[in-house]
């Protein structure tokens, strides 16, 4: 069973803030089809990735056999070799299956590491061995051009994740992938509303707003949030997927 052997407050009630921030975000749907500051050059993908004020935009064109992905994933679970991932949550947890090991999954100065050392040391990680369909969707489907962290997060179920911002500025961050996504199960931002997750869905998500996850569903929730350099290949997917999203392309 996938809880035993883990000793992380996976049962902690959500906090009073969280539910607030949920009871006032959640049923939000602010339309944002496209960002006036592209209106003029929606290939640039430079402003878009960097610079674009969206909460988020769905990436499509790329295929994942997501159900083969969960299912590594949910074996890994079982072994207890996920890692408390941060304060301000309860029941969240991460795993590198490439990054500097499979236990360093923040950033390298929070373990008083040199800031390039991601980019010098990254590797695909002891635990990638028992993820080959994951590893092949990696290299074979996202084709980044180079990884730093990847991750599998886990929010078990009753878990949480307090509002908060990932950066200070606006553009997009890391790639974030939903292996899947129970029913009962949202990542909420503020004045936004409810991100449209689905199953081997794969979103670029814009946090610099504030947002908050809350697994009210049996089951855990498994994403993955990957970084590194995007390369080409996914910035054209990004760039397609915004012009269909702004109805720029006759499909």
């Amino acid at each position: 069973m996938w809880l035993e052997g883990y000793s992380i407050p996976q049962h902690v009630e959500a906090s009073d803030y969280t539910k607030e921030f949920f009871e006032k975000n959640e049923n939000l749907n602010k339309e944002h089809l496209y960002d006036p500051l592209l209106v003029k050059d929606p290939d640039d993908n430079d402003l878009l990735l960097d610079h674009c004020t969206l909460p988020w935009l769905r990436v499509d064109g790329i295929d994942m056999d997501h159900e083969g992905i969960l299912a590594e994933a949910m074996h890994l679970l079982d072994t207890a070799c996920f890692t408390y991932h941060r304060p301000q949550s309860a029941g969240w947890m991460s795993l590198c299956i490439h990054g500097i090991s499979t236990v360093h999954t923040n950033c390298a100065d929070d373990y008083n590491l040199p800031d390039d050392y991601e980019e010098t040391d990254s590797h695909w990680t002891d635990i990638a061995k028992f993820c080959p369909k994951t590893v092949d969707f990696m290299e074979n489907h996202l084709k980044y051009e180079d990884y730093t962290r990847v991750r599998f997060m886990v929010l078990l179920p009753g878990g949480w994740i307090g509002p908060h911002t990932d950066k200070d500025r606006q553009g997009f961050g890391a790639t974030n992938i939903a292996v899947n996504n129970p029913e009962g199960c949202s990542l909420v931002m503020e004045d936004w509303g409810t991100m449209p997750f689905e199953p081997g869905s794969i979103f670029k998500i814009n946090t610099k707003y504030n947002h908050s996850v809350w697994n009210r569903s049996d089951t855990p929730r498994i994403h993955m949030i990957v970084d590194g350099g995007m390369g080409d290949y996914f910035k054209d997917q990004c760039v397609e997927s915004y012009k269909r999203r702004g109805g720029m392309l006759d499909i």
